[in-house]
């Protein structure tokens, strides 16, 4: 009888854990590497939000920086915009000196051209016996004989701002007075006594100074800065405040010359030349109440006389006027008025002062 073969086995116990034991290693290999993975993307992890803080870091003082540098060009505009308008305001003080400049050197010219027709004279003058010069009793005359007396250390100047002022006649001034106050401090005789105080301004003399008050019903001291009221007219700067400020006055209402002489002498300062400008004799007084509702000629000279009776001090008084017509006696009584205080009258050219 044969035998039977035996059958061989293809998964036998050997092959079995070779392939578990090879499985197992393969399964632990994968466990150690994904172990070594999620560490190394930890560190990766760690390293990237290191990294975004370091930039979220230079990202805020970089905001800051760019809030800093918003902030200096706002204070830079600003700076710029305040020194615009510095320029322009420098732009317009410079346009002011020019012209006065101008005006100087016009006077300049104006005075050579007098010395060299008197030099010219001179020279051909024929040869004489010279002859003992005529003595002059009051020497601070002088200037009365020739025109007018500014030459002082403390000039003071009175100017009228009433309704009067605006006009040469009674019937223009009173058309004037119905005018806004815009137009009023533009009116033709204003400008011109505007122009003959700011003429008077420039020539004075160095080391002098000057107080401006201008009168009406009231009294309106001109101040200029910090509540100065004496000037020095050799301050550009200063000149330059005071000449805006004449133009901001505004003529109107009528005249009181006694308030005027009353204030000054209770000044701090007391000057030593009084200028007034006005248009003839007062229509107000404070002591003086009149013959009744209407003002006669008589009642504005006898006003006249309150004011004279007002002013204590004796300091010559120099009188500009530019008359009110019909005004015809007014004159006369200024005459007396700077003849009695050593003082001098002048009425001037409508083109006085030419600048």
């Amino acid at each position: 009888m044969s035998r039977k073969r035996k059958e061989t086995e293809v998964f036998s116990l050997s092959f079995l854990d070779c392939i578990c034991c090879g499985f197992g290693a393969v399964l632990l290999l994968f466990v150690l590497t994904a172990s070594r993975k999620a560490d190394q993307m930890d560190d990766l992890q760690s390293k990237i939000m290191a990294v975004i803080g370091d930039m979220e870091y230079e990202i805020s003082l970089k905001d800051k920086e760019i809030e800093r540098k918003k902030a200096t060009l706002a204070v830079e505009t600003r700076l710029a915009k305040d020194s615009g308008a510095r320029l322009d305001e420098t732009k317009k003080r410079r346009t002011e000196l020019e012209d006065m400049l101008k005006l100087l050197l016009q006077q300049l010219a104006a005075i050579e051209g007098e010395l060299g027709k008197l030099i010219d004279e001179k020279e051909n003058m024929p040869t004489q016996e010279e002859k003992v010069p005529i003595p002059i009793p009051n020497p601070d005359r002088r200037q009365y004989l020739t025109g007018f007396d500014i030459l002082g250390n403390q000039v003071l100047f009175l100017v009228e701002a009433s309704g009067g002022m605006t006009a040469d006649t009674l019937v223009d001034a009173a058309e004037w007075a119905d005018k806004p106050e815009k137009e009023r401090r533009e009116a033709p005789k204003w400008k011109r006594v505007k122009k003959a105080l700011k003429w008077m301004i420039a020539n004075l003399k160095e080391g002098s100074n000057y107080k401006i008050i201008f009168f009406n019903k009231e009294l309106v001291p001109l101040e200029v800065g910090f509540g100065r009221d004496w000037f020095d007219p050799m301050d550009p700067d200063l000149t330059v405040e005071v000449l805006n400020a004449i133009d901001d006055i505004t003529p109107e209402g009528g005249a009181n010359l006694e308030k005027a002489f009353a204030i000054v002498n209770e000044l701090p300062i007391e000057p030593d030349r009084l200028v007034l400008i006005c248009d003839g004799l007062p229509t107000l007084s404070d002591s003086y109440a009149g013959g009744g509702n209407q003002v006669m000629y008589d009642d504005r000279v006898a006003m006249l006389r309150a004011a004279q009776n007002a002013l204590k001090l004796n300091l010559p008084v120099n009188t500009i006027m530019y008359p009110l017509m019909p005004d015809p006696g007014s004159a006369v009584h200024y005459w007396r008025l700077a003849n009695s205080s050593d003082g001098s009258m002048i009425s001037p050219s409508e083109g006085w002062p030419d600048i």
